[in-house]
Formats: C-alpha cells, sequence, structure tokens
C-alpha cells in the first residue's frame, strides 16, 4: 500500500466546499460519510490511504475523529481561496476520485447513505460487531475490499492517472512512480 497522506481536516474542508458549491445538501454527518466514501475509493482504486488518520466505528457509521472535532469546533479552514488539494502539487487523479465520489453520494438521501455503509457486510458491521463495539479502528484491506467489490471498478476508472513525480532520482526530475 502507497502511504500518501493527507490531513483528514484538509480533506473535509475540501468535500464540505464542493458540495456547497454544487449545491449538495451537507450536514457534520455526511460529511464524515463523504469523507469515507473517499477514503475507500482511493484506497480501491489506489491502493493507498487517503488521509493521515484512519476511520473508526461509532455509533451511526465510521468517522475520522480529528477531522470530527475539527468540523464539530469550527477549526476548518474555509477562507483559503485554493484548499491545498486543490493546488498542482497534489495528484489530480485524488482531486477527481473525491469529485466523482461527493458526486455520487452526496445526492443520495442522509439515511440512505447511512444504510449503505452500515448495513450487514459493511467494513462498519464486521469491525464494530454490529454496532456493540465502538471506537474500533477499522482495517484499510477490509474497507479496500469493500470498496472494491461494491463501489468503484479499477478496470472502468478513466480518469488521471496516479503518478507522483519523484524530483531528484538520478538527476532525472521526469522519474515516475
Amino acid at each position: 500500500m502507497r502511504e500518501i497522506f493527507f490531513s483528514s481536516s484538509k480533506v473535509l474542508t475540501y468535500i464540505i466546499k464542493r458540495c456547497y458549491l454544487k449545491g449538495y445538501h451537507i450536514n457534520q454527518a455526511k460529511a464524515q460519510r463523504l469523507l469515507y466514501c473517499s477514503y475507500g475509493s482511493i484506497m480501491a482504486l489506489f491502493d493507498m490511504r487517503l488521509t493521515d488518520e484512519r476511520p473508526i466505528t461509532w455509533e451511526a457509521g465510521p468517522i475520522f475523529p480529528r477531522a470530527l472535532f475539527d468540523h464539530m469546533h469550527h477549526q476548518l479552514n474555509f477562507t483559503d481561496q485554493q484548499n491545498p488539494l486543490e493546488q498542482r502539487m497534489y495528484p489530480p487523479a485524488i482531486i477527481y476520485v473525491i469529485n466523482q465520489t461527493v458526486d455520487n453520494f452526496a445526492c443520495m438521501p442522509a439515511s440512505e447513505l447511512n444504510q449503505f455503509l452500515t448495513a450487514p457486510g459493511t467494513p462498519w458491521f464486521i469491525e464494530s460487531s454490529q454496532g456493540e463495539n465502538l471506537g474500533v479502528i477499522m482495517g484499510d484491506e477490509l474497507i479496500r475490499q469493500y470498496f472494491l467489490q461494491n463501489v468503484v471498478n479499477p478496470n472502468a476508472y478513466n480518469g488521471p492517472s496516479m503518478e507522483i513525480s519523484i524530483s531528484g532520482v538520478n538527476g532525472n526530475s521526469n522519474t515516475w512512480a
């Protein structure tokens, strides 16, 4: 698995901004679900973790505790004209997948989205022992497999490639990982 992490709070900020710009209804719970769906989609498509924190099981589904805390305490920065995720230094594939994921799931009613993410067989259902064990860190491989089987199809992906520049390797700034 590739270890490229973005701040969960910055990714959440980007997701919320996208929802507002596109006119999607968003609240704290739905923002957490969209962050989780983005996390799972990136995991499935690129075998990499999207954020610097992993989701945990919580009463109504998976959450990212630090990002939730920042959201609840008004510590997300919406004043920046350009969120760091939108800058060219991040792979365009990340933005593309987050945008596609938000556009796909933000239109779902909150109850339907929550049902989809907590139903029997989901990582949340398994890791929380059917909602009995809260605060459990959810396994990346379980999330990856679930999203591969139920959400994304890597063979149908037609967005930007996930090439990451490695400057200075062998003196060649055009080397790609």
